[in-house]
């Protein structure tokens, strides 16, 4: 028995809407149940899932810790003045001083004390020289402020040592006991000065 094929056209809508055709062959099986046509999926186009956009997470600047070391101090005070009984009646002699310090930067005030902790004996090292010990100390030509300071306060030059004669106290009172030389220069004053001329000597030491 031959079988009669007959091809025929199938329409279906598209992926976009829009319907379109495609042969079908039919064949006559004498009775049989044809076999079941199953249409193409569809091959429209499925958008990916996209994530959420993450949150925005904006920087903000952190103020720096405080320290009170670094805060200006505006007031200071000594134990029994007014703000300092309780830390009088807690420390007792033991506490030194109350400072107040103050940070612009933060706005904050610190209340600051100075306690003693601990106690043990020493024995101070002795001066190098005596208060009234003539020593030689050392002023650069170019520092005209300090060389008048040790003028007025009874300094004479000494040409052959190259040095500004004066008393170890007054030199230590000027701050300049860090150039003191090493070996004192006389008790008896200043030898070898040539008095009239101090600046002209000063002068000639430098070069």
């Amino acid at each position: 028995m031959g079988s009669d094929r007959r091809p025929d056209r199938c329409t279906v809508d598209g992926p976009t809407g829009h319907p379109f055709a495609y042969p079908v062959l039919s064949i006559d099986l004498g009775g049989e149940v044809p076999p079941a046509v199953h249409e193409p999926r569809s091959t429209a186009y499925r958008a990916k899932s996209v994530p959420p956009p993450a949150p925005v997470v904006r920087a903000t600047q952190s103020r720096p810790p405080s320290d009170p070391s670094r805060s200006r101090i505006r007031l200071h005070l000594k134990p029994g003045q007014k703000g300092t009984r309780q830390l009088v009646a807690k420390y007792g002699e033991r506490l030194v001083c109350v400072r107040y310090r103050y940070d612009p930067a933060r706005r904050k005030r610190f209340k600051t004390a100075e306690i003693i902790v601990g106690e043990r004996d020493w024995e101070p090292t002795p001066p190098r020289f005596a208060n009234d010990q003539i020593v030689g100390v050392r002023v650069a030509f170019e520092e005209v402020d300090v060389r008048e300071r040790v003028k007025q306060a009874g300094g004479t030059w000494n040409r052959p040592r190259r040095v500004w004669q004066l008393a170890y106290g007054d030199a230590v009172s000027l701050g300049l006991s860090d150039r003191v030389v090493a070996e004192p220069a006389s008790t008896r004053g200043c030898r070898g000065s040539s008095g009239k001329h101090l600046d002209t000597d000063a002068g000639q030491a430098s070069r």
